[in-house]
């Protein structure tokens, strides 16, 4: 006998929730390196890493941007623990074009760069001849060259030296073609070197990354890029580290301290007085790392940066009082030795960072839960109390969590700023150390019912704070 289906009678079709996006991650960490890497590197422009071994194979490990990532992986604990990675970055490298009047038979010139001039350059040398001399000249010593005098056509690509370049010029210039004609120089840029602030614009929609650095101190990177790159990183959901060596940056007007002035605050100045650039940025490296290393979704997991301990990194040389009390008033931290413990001092005068990092992983956070309720929602939201308590209590979720990692702890809310119901507001802050508070659906407007928008959603949080110094008065009882 026939059978028929069953679905004659009853159809159903099976709906699956959309997946969402993953929780937001605070600990990828990006490199901006001036540095060319090997072909191992690929073409993307960046690659991604988690140990510094295969970052030896593409950059070299010598190269600046390696003992970075060794110093980042190095950390205990490190970006690794709550699952993040090193990205590293290329920033476009400026290249500088010399073009020759002749064919050169006879004579010599000089090469110069940044006030320092190479070594006399012979008419018949190499391209790799005069990439010897160049990399001799101070600020040069990864300078690239390509190209012969014999073609007329010289190609210097400026690689490991940072941003936006002027001309090199030609001078002590005695080339002479076969029939004693004088040869000149014409100088242009075929591509201009990549300033911080311009990467960071070029790539934030690239790759994700949270954290971010350049393979150069501050003394390289300039007040000018330094701070129109602290501007980028403020309007972003993201955090970047810099690094001085010089104290005129930490007395009042430096770079750092215009840090603190213009509430860059998402911008964490460092001092490390060490002359040596490179112990500079491994400084650097390691303290991010450590900073970028909070498990958000554990319990108890929140942490200051203060009396830390840097794997491989020497406490400053120099540092005195006086130089730590400035970089203190300028809102930079430091790495020095109390008493032969090697630590972290946290200046808060530009925000502890703890306070920067811990908001920044909330907003984050925020922004996942309340996009992951919308998308995942198989029908509609509606737009009604009901559909506001449901995106509301997504966002509860988070503040919940906040309070499990003991960002956010009961406590007196002293703000003069309230919103809600106000013995509901102090009560919640006091007791659970956050409040949650929407305008009434019936209260919303009619433009913004119309575009399907739901109604403000305001939410107070106590930060947990940290306890980082102590006094005591003693009283003796002869």
């Amino acid at each position: 006998m026939a059978q028929l289906a069953l679905s004659n009678i009853i159809n159903i079709s099976v709906l699956q929730a959309n997946a969402g996006i993953g929780a937001y991650n605070t600990s990828n960490l990006a490199v901006f390196s001036d540095e060319i890497p090997a072909m191992s590197f690929g073409t993307n422009g960046y690659a991604l890493y988690l140990s510094p071994t295969q970052v030896g194979i593409d950059f070299g490990t010598n190269s600046k941007t390696y003992k970075m990532a060794n110093a980042v992986f190095s950390q205990q604990p490190n970006i690794l623990l709550p699952g993040g990675y090193l990205c590293i970055i290329l920033l476009t490298v400026a290249t500088q074009n010399l073009a020759l009047s002749g064919v050169p038979a006879s004579g010599t010139f000089v090469f110069n760069y940044g006030g320092h001039a190479s070594a006399a350059i012979n008419f018949g040398d190499t391209a790799s001849m005069i990439q010897t001399k160049l990399q001799a000249v101070s600020g040069l010593s990864e300078v690239l060259v390509t190209g012969s005098l014999a073609n007329e056509s010289l190609s210097v690509q400026f690689a490991g030296v940072y941003g936006v370049l002027s001309p090199a010029t030609i001078t002590s210039n005695t080339l002479e073609t076969s029939d004693s004609a004088g040869i000149t120089f014409t100088i242009t840029t075929s591509t201009p070197g990549e300033t911080w602030d311009a990467a960071i614009t070029r790539t934030v929609g690239l790759v994700q990354y949270f954290g971010c650095m350049v393979n150069q101190t501050v003394a390289e990177i300039g007040q000018t890029d330094l701070l129109a790159a602290a501007a980028v990183i403020q309007a972003l959901n993201k955090i970047a580290f810099c690094v001085s060596h010089s104290e005129a940056d930490i007395t009042a007007g430096g770079m750092l301290d215009l840090l603190r002035t213009g509430n860059l605050t998402q911008t964490r100045g460092l001092f490390y007085d060490d002359s040596n650039p490179v112990n500079d940025i491994v400084m650097m490296a390691s303290y991010a790392s450590r900073a970028l290393s909070t498990v958000f979704s554990g319990s108890n997991t929140t942490q200051t940066m203060h009396l830390k301990t840097l794997t491989g990194v020497q406490p400053d040389p120099n540092i005195t009082q006086t130089i730590q009390n400035e970089a203190t008033a300028a809102g930079a931290d430091t790495y020095v030795s109390l008493q032969g413990d090697p630590s972290v001092l946290c200046s808060g005068a530009n925000s502890y960072y703890d306070e920067v990092y811990n908001l920044q992983w909330f907003v984050g956070a925020l922004q996942v839960a309340g996009f992951n309720y919308l998308a995942q929602t198989g029908t509609k939201v509606p737009q009604t109390e009901n559909g506001m308590d449901g995106l509301k209590g997504a966002y509860r979720k988070v503040c919940q969590q906040a309070v499990v990692n003991q960002y956010v702890a009961p406590g007196t809310w002293n703000s003069p700023t309230t919103f809600g119901n106000q013995a509901d507001f102090l009560l919640n802050v006091s007791q659970v150390g956050y409040y949650i508070y929407s305008v009434p659906i019936s209260q919303q407007s009619q433009t913004d019912r119309v575009a399907r928008k739901a109604p403000l959603v305001q939410i107070a949080i106590k930060e947990a704070g940290a306890i980082q110094s102590s006094s005591v008065i003693v009283n003796v009882n002869p």
